[in-house]
């Protein structure tokens, strides 16, 4: 399928009321998950690691927190993983063995591609998300684009121009059967989608004078956890 032109990708009218709205303090620095951190704590330390969690209860801004640190070096690109894979999966799990698994077992290649990939990300959305999926493969086994780009989005420190956002299964269905991003697919994305995706979320922040690029991202998700996983049959 030819990709839809981002012309014709559109933010619904009430979410754009919505999220006029929105006090961001609350919809995005607290927007917080249970993490269920003795489960961490056990299985980091099976596997040679600290538990570096901010708490059992995570942030948004506890995390923002942790991503100058992860720039600086690869123990703290390696703390901004743990926290944004604990608070994107909460107490749920979602793999998480397995990519602490993978990280264990190349531990130095895994922590100093995501301290690069941390650094890309406060300017290049594209080189960023290509470093950590290279041919459309993941760099780091286990570790694929819906929570890669938790953490690259993370990154961010919370800077409202921050280009690199979440995107996840809820969020594509939302772009996809709301928005009129009909090539966009639920999973897989290409490094290219990620970044027209980057490139949509600071045009609607423009165009519909919105605070930042995450809260439109938080709408996206919220609504998309409400949609059928395969559009319907025309």
């Amino acid at each position: 399928m030819a990709a839809t032109p981002l012309g014709d990708i559109h933010l619904p009218a009430d979410a754009i009321a919505q999220l006029a709205e929105i006090d961001v303090e609350d919809w995005i620095d607290n927007h917080a998950i249970p993490v269920g951190r003795s489960w961490w704590t056990r299985t980091l330390n099976t596997y040679g690691f600290d538990d570096t969690l901010t708490g059992e209860t995570i942030r948004r801004a506890d995390i923002f927190r942790l991503a100058d640190a992860a720039l600086e070096s690869p123990a703290g690109a390696l703390t901004l993983l743990w926290n944004a894979l604990a608070w994107g999966s909460g107490e749920k799990r979602r793999n998480n063995k397995a990519r602490i698994a993978s990280v264990a077992a190349n531990r130095d290649r895994a922590a100093n591609l995501l301290q690069t990939a941390a650094q890309l990300a406060r300017t290049n959305s594209l080189a960023a998300y290509d470093l950590l999926y290279p041919a459309n493969k993941t760099a780091i086994p286990d570790l694929g684009p819906a929570f890669f780009t938790k953490y690259l989005y993370f990154a961010g420190a919370g800077a409202p121009d921050h280009p690199c956002a979440i995107l996840d299964e809820n969020v594509a269905l939302a772009l996809n059967m709301t928005c009129g991003w009909h090539s966009l697919p639920s999973k897989n994305w290409l490094a290219s989608a990620y970044e027209r995706y980057a490139v949509l979320l600071g045009r609607w922040v423009d165009e519909h004078a919105l605070h930042r690029r995450d809260v439109i991202e938080r709408w996206l998700f919220e609504t998309g956890k409400t949609l059928p996983r395969r559009p319907p049959r025309k």
